[in-house]
């Protein structure tokens, strides 16, 4: 029954929901009346009989004390006839009966006591047997008639949800026909609701999403320093080699770019059509950003020196180092990389004149781990200086991850 009602349609649901709501809350209410009436109806009942007897009591008592029973039996007859009592009786204080009149009988009897006196000493007691079928007749047809309304209510409710809800059904079978696919099937189910959940999920959802707001990222915001590496050979060999040569070629110089970057975390970017970039910003073990571009240029610019002597092609880079005071940004913030592209016009201009080594800018110069460790010479090149080499314990350390390097690209099977 209740997977019958769950695809049975929207309209349907609402009414049924709102009339089982409503016939709920009205069989809680007809029974908290019932109740309460019945509650107040017996102690109605309770005070009726109890001053029945207390009158029976008092008009019997004077013909009891002077011993006049017959007197006593006519006036419990007159009782019984003129009031609601069914049946009278007098008991003397040993419970022997002096008198009754009236029969009891039917399912709801209930008996009230009251003492007889004769002057102030208790002579007996009066019992009344008041028979309440009728008042518990009209008790029940009371509630009943609250149940029936209460039914009644709730088909009325049932009614106006049903139109309410055809209206809302309506509306959604609007919205799923605006978001169907041509020519897509109905689905087998009657609920609207789930109809229309069907036509979403088949709609291709990752192309009507847009991307969230742009938030800017702190590490766009830190000084970075930028290798740049002008592929001179490349822009000779891009006119005379066939595709899969020039791919095999373009290959190699990644390989020896990222090998080379990995030592010093350096993140390589296409930045010209002829040129790459290699950033390195934060803190890293091996030194300073501008300090591990300056050894990632000379391990590129060693490695292809060695690679080229195993090639039939040439491998000439042109290399200059300098420092931007932004990141390269992301598609979240593009202001950085706005801001780079002045530092990387400044790097092609100086790599444009072809430097047979690496060129450093002043800002990288003034790095304490560049003064400390490395080598340079002055030139005419837009105030930059040239890397000659490095201190002792850096140098060795650069000769090992060459050869670390050239073992793994003169593999034969890389050739």
């Amino acid at each position: 029954m209740i997977d019958r009602l769950k695809n049975a349609p929207l309209s349907q649901q609402l009414a049924t929901f709102a009339a089982g709501l409503c016939l709920t809350v009205s069989l809680a209410l007809v029974t908290l009346g019932g109740i309460s009436s019945k509650h107040l109806q017996r102690q109605q009942q309770a005070d009726f009989g109890n001053a029945l007897a207390h009158q029976i009591a008092r008009r019997i008592s004077t013909s009891l004390e002077t011993g006049d029973l017959l007197s006593v039996s006519a006036s419990l007859q007159r009782f019984v006839e003129t009031s609601s009592a069914a049946r009278v009786a007098i008991f003397d204080v040993e419970g022997k009966a002096l008198g009754q009149a009236g029969t009891a009988m039917g399912q709801n009897l209930f008996e009230y006591r009251a003492p007889l006196r004769i002057e102030s000493d208790v002579a007996g007691e009066v019992v009344i047997t008041v028979n309440t079928d009728t008042a518990s007749a009209a008790h029940l047809r009371f509630v009943l008639s609250l149940l029936g309304l209460a039914v009644l209510l709730s088909l009325t409710v049932y009614g106006v949800g049903l139109h309410l809800g055809k209206r809302v059904g309506s509306r959604v079978t609007a919205l799923t026909k605006a978001v169907s696919l041509e020519g897509q099937a109905p689905p087998p189910a009657n609920n609207e609701l789930e109809v229309l959940a069907a036509r979403i999920d088949n709609l291709p959802m990752e192309l009507l999403r847009t991307n969230s707001d742009p938030v800017a990222q702190d590490e766009n915001y830190r000084t970075t320093a930028v290798l740049y590496l002008q592929l001179d050979s490349l822009m000779a060999y891009v006119d005379t080699l066939d595709e899969q040569s020039l791919h095999r070629y373009t290959d190699r110089l990644h390989q020896v770019v990222y090998a080379s970057a990995g030592f010093y975390g350096g993140e390589i970017q296409v930045t010209r059509q002829f040129a790459l970039a290699v950033y390195f910003s934060g803190p890293g073990n091996a030194g300073s950003a501008p300090f591990r571009a300056a050894s990632c240029a000379w391990l590129i610019h060693a490695v292809t020196a060695e690679i080229e002597k195993h090639m039939p092609l040439s491998l000439n880079i042109s290399i200059a180092a300098s420092l931007s005071e932004l990141g390269i940004g992301d598609e979240k913030d593009i202001y950085p990389g706005l801001y780079m592209q002045s530092t990387l016009d400044e790097l092609q201009t100086v790599c444009a004149s072809k430097p047979p080594k690496i060129l450093l800018s002043p800002a990288v110069c003034e790095d304490t781990d560049v003064a400390g460790r490395v080598q340079q010479q002055a030139t005419e090149v837009m105030d930059y200086t040239m890397v000659e080499g490095f201190a002792g314990p850096y140098d060795d350390l650069l000769e090992r991850q060459l050869q670390l390097i050239l073992k793994r690209l003169l593999n034969p099977a890389l050739l």
